[in-house]
């Protein structure tokens, strides 16, 4: 019985080491569950707590120049399911003013979108789990897109 317990022992230190304990796991019935990393969730409230501020800057801009509202909702749609995809709170904080020329406004908000675009794929490349690097990929896709068509606002 010992013997038999030694060689368990072994072959779970080399099922680990060789990185198939997970497979073996999953061919007698177990369903592994991966453990999250904590570099992921502090990457994920950073995330949080920056795609909030992009919210904040649309709703801020779109709520001075009322007149940009209409043509500012989707891009404040796609900037609340980013803030969900990653766990925020829907609670908008306090944005940075917002220029009383509606030109420079939306070229600023554009500008604002575009650096969050570049920080999310930077993001991505810093994520440990591959799921969330797609979403954080997908969010810098998504971002950049938003970041052109509202350049085209003004």
């Amino acid at each position: 019985t010992g013997m038999g317990a030694i060689a368990l022992a072994g072959a779970v230190v080399v099922g680990d080491l060789t990185h198939r304990l997970d497979d073996v796991a999953d061919a007698v019935g177990i369903k592994p569950r991966p453990q999250p990393v904590a570099s992921d969730d502090t990457l994920i409230a950073a995330v949080a707590d920056k795609q909030d501020l992009v919210l904040a800057a649309i709703e801020a801009t779109a709520a001075q120049h009322t007149d940009l509202a209409d043509g500012l909702a989707p891009f404040a749609k796609i900037a609340q399911a980013h803030v969900t995809a990653v766990g925020g709170s829907l609670t908008v904080p306090t944005a940075a003013p917002v220029d009383p020329d509606p030109e420079t406004a939306i070229k600023t908000l554009a500008q604002a979108l575009a650096a969050a675009s570049t920080e999310r794929a930077k993001d991505a490349n810093r994520a440990v789990s591959p799921d969330l690097a797609r979403v954080l990929s997908s969010m810098s896709a998504g971002l950049a897109q938003s970041s052109r068509a509202i350049g085209g606002l003004a």
